[in-house]
């Protein structure tokens, strides 16, 4: 596991400790504690008044929720210079009349909430994203629910008052689960008014009631969601293609003799398959297609000039890629592709993973590697697009503010 890249994320991992994804991820709801100074350093009413300030925040999703629904984007939105944008005056009102503002997939607009959000996933090893919510008064924007995600929430301002009730089934998905508010258990199993610094581990499928405190609140959610045994099933389906039988076109006119025997062909052929692989296997394969976000590091990303030992340089995936030594070669796997180098620089490559971010002639004294080494290393792994590259310290994932 390589180490976080935000000083919120390494607070999160901090908190929760390192034995929460064995003992309580998806089992316990679980309180902690951090520095609310620290968490408004990183967002706070500033950056969200820069960023309705802007009109638009795709590809993040804005909406207004109030009695449980999303009102029509309508009656917030209006047209201008051709484009749908908010409309703060009307969007206002909305909100003192009790309705709810919230911020879908806010990681993909504001750079702390995206570092904080990538740690969230190396935490956990499972898909994330964080969306924010805004209340006044005793609003409540959605009623009673479950959620077919796994989630921390963080209090950043004001409170915010939360019960937990439990599940009604194991393990719903959206593909599967009844989400009827009738079906909430009576029962409360967790009751606390959030302040700022408190954030919750909620588990997928347990049902919650969720109020304003009385004054003003803004909170962060990072959901994540957890690889169950139907992504295993579907995995191993596609792995499956290579029998003939599975990719023969169905009987649909054969009598039902030939429509029984094509499904049992199709079933020992699955069944193949899956006895040949582990859950291992699947976790390896995510780690092989998984990257990371498309960023940008201009001027290093045109550049023909190789980094500089003045330079710093981070790791661009979210999880670690896969290192495999090959005879001479040293195969870096990620995003779906194989990347080949020189195994003399396996020792530089792993020095940079559990770093994550460092300067490159820190890698090279800490590797034992030349500064030129180095230095033609970044530039491959650069091209490549499995690094980023700045001139200073402060870096993209430090990069706090909005505007």
């Amino acid at each position: 596991m390589t180490a976080p890249a935000s000083e919120l994320g390494r607070a999160l991992a901090a908190a929760f400790g390192p034995d929460f994804v064995g003992k309580h991820l998806s089992t316990d709801v679980v309180l902690r504690h951090l520095d609310p100074e620290m968490i408004q350093e990183h967002f706070s009413w500033r950056d969200l008044n820069e960023i309705l300030s802007r009109g638009r925040v795709e590809p993040a999703e804005l909406k207004l929720c109030t009695g449980g629904s999303s009102l029509p984007e309508h009656a917030y939105t209006v047209t201008r210079a051709g484009h749908r944008v908010v409309d703060l005056t009307r969007t206002f009102s909305l909100m003192r009349s009790g309705a709810s503002l919230v911020i879908d997939s806010l990681d993909r607009i504001h750079p702390a909430v995206r570092a904080a959000t990538d740690d969230v996933m190396r935490m956990v090893g499972e898909t994330a994203s964080c969306n924010l919510f805004v209340t006044f008064d005793d609003a409540q924007a959605f009623a009673s629910h479950f959620d077919e995600v796994d989630t921390f929430v963080l209090q950043v301002l004001g409170t915010k008052s939360w019960q937990v009730h439990g599940p009604s089934e194991e393990h719903p998905l959206p593909e599967y689960g009844d989400s009827d508010p009738a079906r909430c258990p009576e029962a409360v199993l967790f009751e606390r008014t959030l302040e700022p610094g408190d954030v919750i581990h909620v588990p997928r499928g347990w049902w919650h009631t969720v109020r304003g405190g009385g004054e003003s609140s803004l909170h962060l959610t990072f959901a994540f969601t957890r690889r169950t045994g139907y992504d295993w099933l579907r995995w191993v389906a596609y792995r499956a293609l290579d029998s003939t039988d599975v990719r023969e076109s169905l009987a649909r006119a054969g009598t039902p003799e030939e429509q029984r025997a094509q499904a049992e062909r199709l079933v020992t052929a699955f069944v193949n398959e899956a006895k040949a692989l582990t859950l291992r296997d699947f976790f390896d394969a995510e780690r092989r297609r998984s990257g990371g976000r498309d960023t940008a590091c201009l001027p290093w990303d045109v550049l023909k000039a190789r980094p500089s030992a003045g330079t710093f340089v981070e790791l661009a995936t979210v999880q670690a890629p896969l290192m495999e030594i090959r005879g001479e070669r040293l195969v870096l796997t990620a995003a779906g592709q194989e990347f080949v180098l020189p195994a003399v620089h396996r020792e530089a490559c792993e020095t940079l993973v559990r770093a994550r971010r460092v300067g490159t002639a820190e890698l090279a004294e800490r590797s034992g590697t030349s500064p030129a080494a180095v230095s033609a290393l970044v530039s491959a792994l650069l091209r490549a697009r499995l690094v980023t590259v700045t001139d200073g310290p402060a870096g993209p994932a430090e990069g706090w503010r909005a505007s």
